[in-house]
């Protein structure tokens, strides 16, 4: 699909005029795709370099199909049309998607998130302050989009600049005054996002991960570090000071910044007052100032999270008082520390982690509102990476009292029934389900970890299938006599 506005036009000698062409000039295109299937007469043609794909091996077809122009990083057989080399083809697509829609950027204030974990939850978080404060949001994620107007599913990890130019206006046709966009690093990898200036940028943490497409620690460093780096003239950062990572990227940084954390040196601070298995206290400091915050989502991680949201609203220019009136109206997050609350004597809580990292912050929570035992049960979605699988398989060892694990998992795992070490395998995911909530408790809390990607939305919102299954076990043991009436 091409991106086409036929109502502003880019003249490319403009656009690329720091690069060489060769042909002839002149050219004004009013579309641009690097799909050789999408070209259109008039349309620009740009030869991307993929994981299977050379789009310079179809740059002659292209022109052929009566592509106007080619924008290119090696030379090519063309001739009859202008010919532009550039350093990058993929930021070439996303700087001309951009242009071509006049760039909203400069007129919506967007606010990029990335960082390993905790995005989709500072996303949300944001978005609800934000609204308290009477703005108009526009949100673009992995898994969500709103335009302004009306949801829709998101646009995986990998979107390509098209999209990403054609939602953001669509946010400004709509009357936002901000958009918040998921800057995982798959995108930031590959350019998807190239073109779009960021007015702050949120970074929650950087941890190793995706090591299968990233290849090393410091590839996937320098691909999250993007973000900042797409940061406009005057742009944010907003830094986590707990976060060695961020601590380094902050010390070589010359732009404006504002730091959150627990610790001393954080501008942005909260102070965990009070937390028990339904709700957490905690009073969020900001300078002289500071404003006490309820929330019923539990977890050290999640005030992180509020404080990552706080701060960028912050810089914003968002009070203290509609900062936490937006954070008390975000009740639930899906598939983060989700509690299922059916009358029994124990707390259950869905949560998406999969990773090492996020595991072992999910256990350490339970643990602290545990006055027994932890017990868990682990997805099958486990890491792409033997590194990292072997890491959870530690993880889960050494934070949960009970582990319960599908067979799938288990021999991804490489563990064997361990009753002594309170490991059980069993067949398949309900049953693990239905085990873990059977010999739980009171004073145990029961984790089923592991349900991201097992979302669907329902009646307008996100439900899970894990929070399904829980609900039904758990009302089916609590009475069994209106079950079968309902």
């Amino acid at each position: 699909m091409s991106q086409s506005n036929p109502l502003v036009g880019v003249a490319l000698d403009e656009l690329f005029a720091d690069f060489g062409r060769r042909g002839p000039g002149g050219v004004r295109v009013t579309a641009c795709t690097a799909n050789l299937h999408d070209v259109q007469p008039g349309d620009a043609f740009v030869a991307v370099l993929g994981d299977d794909t050379d789009g310079h091996d179809d740059a002659c077809e292209a022109v052929r199909r009566g592509a106007a122009a080619v924008i290119c990083e090696r030379p090519i057989p063309v001739f009859n049309v202008p010919v532009y080399n550039v350093p990058d083809s993929r930021v070439a697509y996303g700087e001309l998607c951009q242009a071509l829609v006049d760039r909203p950027c400069e007129r919506v204030r967007v606010i990029g998130v990335a960082g390993s974990h905790g995005k989709k939850s500072v996303i949300a978080l944001l978005e609800s302050i934000l609204r308290a404060a009477d703005c108009e949001v526009g949100v673009l994620a992995s898994d969500r989009a709103f335009d302004g107007i009306s949801y829709a599913g998101g646009w995986g990890e990998a979107p390509s600049p098209v999209d990403v130019a054609s939602r953001l206006a669509r946010i400004e046709a709509a009357g936002c005054t901000h958009a918040i966009v998921e800057a995982g690093s798959v995108a930031l990898a590959q350019s998807r996002l190239a073109g779009v200036e960021f007015d702050a940028v949120c970074v929650t943490n950087v941890t190793a991960r995706r090591l299968d497409l990233h290849q090393s620690p410091e590839n996937y460093r320098n691909a999250e570090h993007r973000a900042l780096e797409q940061l406009s003239a005057e742009g944010v950062a907003v830094l986590n000071s707990d976060d060695a990572v961020c601590c380094r990227w902050l010390a070589d940084f010359g732009g404006p910044s504002l730091t959150y954390g627990f610790g001393e040196t954080a501008q942005i601070t909260a102070t965990i007052v009070e937390e028990n298995a339904g709700e957490t206290w905690f009073v969020l400091t900001a300078g002289d100032d500071s404003a006490a915050v309820r929330t019923t989502i539990v977890g050290r991680e999640h005030v992180a999270n509020c404080l990552a949201a706080a701060t960028v609203a912050l810089v914003q220019g968002v009070d203290l008082q509609s900062i936490a009136a937006g954070i008390e109206k975000v009740t639930k997050l899906p598939g983060r520390m989700q509690r299922v609350d059916c009358g029994q004597n124990y707390p259950v809580y869905v949560d998406a982690a999969s990773t090492p990292d996020g595991l072992a912050a999910t256990l350490r929570t339970a643990r602290s509102l545990a006055e027994r035992r932890v017990i868990c049960v682990l997805g099958e979605q486990l890491p792409r990476s033997a590194a990292e699988t072997a890491t959870l398989s530690s993880v889960l060892r050494k934070l949960a009292d009970v582990a319960v694990v599908t067979n799938r998992a288990a021999a991804a795992l490489g563990v064997e029934h361990d009753h002594a070490d309170g490991l059980q395998i069993v067949a398949d995911r309900g049953e693990a389900i239905a085990w873990a909530t059977g010999i739980a408790g009171e004073g145990d809390v029961v984790v089923v970890a592991g349900s991201a990607g097992r979302p669907r939305f329902a009646f307008g919102e996100r439900a899970d299938a894990d929070v399904d299954a829980v609900r039904q076990l758990l009302y089916a043991r609590q009475s069994p006599v209106l079950r079968l009436v309902a």
